[in-house]
This record gives structure tokens, sequence and C-alpha cells, in this order.
């Protein structure tokens, strides 16, 4: 399939200089990021991993962005897998977001936030395995596809 120069210049960006290991966990810690339940911060996020972790910024936001919809559908289970294993404070419906919005704006804020932070605290418990398996899947496949591309260049390693 070809992309032509539009194609080549993302190809070469994403993988300009970056090992088949660096880049499985570029992109694992990017999708896994990407499905952080809240609306905000992934993005500003991942790029503070990869200055961190000295990982591709192209790559860790293309994950990103392609754990949109998997975010989106997460949403909920995350709200309630959150509300069950954190039983403190007060517990979100769709009944008193409704009524809360109306009345006490500032009372429902508060609801969500809490209800936001056990979110965070279910995904908090799942990211970790979830990105450990991405990574040890996604490392032999790009490192396979790392060399197909090797010996179709004619790169066999040497300067």
């Amino acid at each position: 399939m070809k992309f032509g120069r539009f194609g080549a210049n993302i190809k070469n960006a994403l993988l300009r200089g970056v090992s088949p290991r660096k880049l499985a966990l570029t992109f694992a810690i990017g999708f896994v990021v990407g499905f952080l339940p809240v609306l905000w911060g992934a993005t500003l996020l991942c790029a503070g991993l990869a200055f961190l972790f000295k990982l591709n910024q192209a790559g860790i936001q293309a994950a990103n962005y392609l754990a949109y919809p998997v975010q989106i559908a997460l949403f909920v289970p995350f709200y309630r897998m959150g509300a069950r294993i954190f039983s403190w404070g007060p517990s979100l419906s769709g009944e008193a977001l409704a009524k809360g919005f109306k009345h006490d704006w500032a009372g429902n804020a508060t609801l969500v936030f809490v209800a936001t932070l056990k979110a965070v605290g279910a995904w908090l418990l799942i990211a970790p395995p979830v990105a450990v398996l991405l990574y040890l899947i996604l490392r032999p496949v790009l490192t396979r596809m790392h060399t197909i591309q090797a010996v179709r260049d004619g790169d066999f390693g040497q300067p």
C-alpha cells in the first residue's frame, strides 16, 4: 500500500531513530494514557511522559489519539468500577447529575470530581497490566517489521 509523500513523512516522523523496543513502549504508553477516564489532559500527560522517558512525541500522540474511541467506550465502566472499588464519598448517578446542575451546581461539581477521582483510581489499577501486555505484544511485531524493512532497504546493520 502506497501513501505517497505524505505517508512517507508520517512514517519517517514515527520511526526516525527509534528502536522497535522503544517504539513498542511509546505506543503502549500512549494508548493506555489515551483511555484515561478524564476529558482533558491526556495529550499533555503523553507529551510529558515522552519527554521524561525520551520517547517519540509523534508516536505517543498518535497512539493517544487512536485510543480515543476506547476512552469513550470505557468512560462509564471506569466510573462504575471506581464507585465499586472505592466506596467512600458520595455516589454519582444520572438523576443526581440532572437535579444537581439545575439546583446546586457547586455541590454537583464536587460529586463529579469525587467520581472522577474514583474512575482514575480504577484506571490506575487497570493501566499498568494493559501497558505491559501491549508492550509484550507490540515488541515482537515491531521487531519483525523493522527486520523486514531493513532487508528490503538492503540495510544489514553495516556502517
